[in-house]
């Protein structure tokens, strides 16, 4: 009896030790990973990142804060869909699951997976943690919001802004400030008119000034060679006339489909620019509240 006894504590104290041994091996990555980020050495973090895990050699634990640091090493690296996949592994339980929710949620956001952003966000929603976070998560919440130009639910979410966290204040006045921006109502179809009458000037009506006075200048100019060779030769059948009247007559009427496309391009460019406002005020919080 009394050697069974002695078998099985001495079990218990080399499981232990395995156990500790696995945890403490897991933060020494953990914590060598973290000073490579932090000197810059991304190439070895990466290297580091990216050795082959065997899982059945470490506990759940030591599994969530390898797989952290691996996905907190490529969203550094902006290696975003393996960075998606780390975060992803890490458990409900573990310390770094709050950290790896929100770090998820950008990557995702980064890779245009708005869904998948979303799905990350209403699953962390349902564990404890949520209420330590509840103004991080309606603020995450309400930039996709923003990102899909769903005005109303932002506007929902907002009412849970305090405007008093210390790495939340800022961004959420920014956030304010982009769902009031809205583009200029413009119209293809106005821009495209406008140029047949004056070359250059749906571009000018599309905010492209700088673009619209070189269409009407070299428009012009090639009306006005066409009509100076018309006049010298007598007729419009002479060789200068046709090539001029040619290259002016492709030239104007590209000034017309590019004053239709500007209109398009302004469209494009507001929504890119309001995107990445966005996509900026989501990722700086992150590096404050989660040191």
């Amino acid at each position: 009896m009394i050697r069974r006894i002695v078998v099985i504590l001495t079990a218990l104290v080399l499981s232990l030790g395995t156990v500790c041994g696995q945890q403490s091996h897991a933060r020494a990555d953990y914590d060598f990973g973290t000073y490579l980020i932090g000197n810059g050495l991304l190439c070895d973090a990466q290297t580091l990142a990216r050795q082959p895990l065997n899982e059945k050699l470490f506990t759940p634990a030591a599994l969530d804060t390898l797989h952290y640091l691996r996905g907190q090493t490529h969203y550094t690296l902006q290696n975003f869909g393996e960075a998606t996949l780390s975060f992803g592994r890490v458990g409900t339980n573990s310390e770094f699951y709050p950290k790896s929710a929100f770090y998820g949620t950008i990557c995702h956001l980064s890779l245009g997976n708005k869904e998948e952003a979303k799905t990350t966000l209403d699953k962390f929603a349902t564990t404890p943690q949520a209420e330590e976070y509840r103004e991080l998560l309606a603020f995450e919440r309400a930039g996709i919001a923003l990102l899909e130009g769903d005005t109303d639910t932002y506007n929902t979410l907002q009412r849970e802004f305090t405007y008093t966290h210390f790495a939340l204040a800022e961004q959420q006045h920014l956030f304010d400030n982009l769902a009031t921006q809205q583009p200029r109502n413009l119209s293809p179809w106005i821009a495209g008119l406008a140029s047949a009458v004056v070359p250059g000037l749906g571009k000018i009506y599309a905010g492209n000034v700088g673009e619209g006075i070189a269409s009407f200048l070299i428009v012009g100019a090639f009306a006005g060679l066409t009509a100076e060779s018309w006049a010298k030769a007598g007729t419009p059948k002479n060789w200068r006339t046709i090539t001029y009247g040619t290259i002016g007559s492709l030239l104007y009427i590209g000034n017309i489909f590019g004053s239709v496309a500007s209109v398009r391009i302004y469209y494009e460019e507001f929504e890119t620019s309001r995107s990445g406002a966005v996509m900026y005020g989501l990722h700086i919080p992150l590096r404050s509240i989660f040191r």
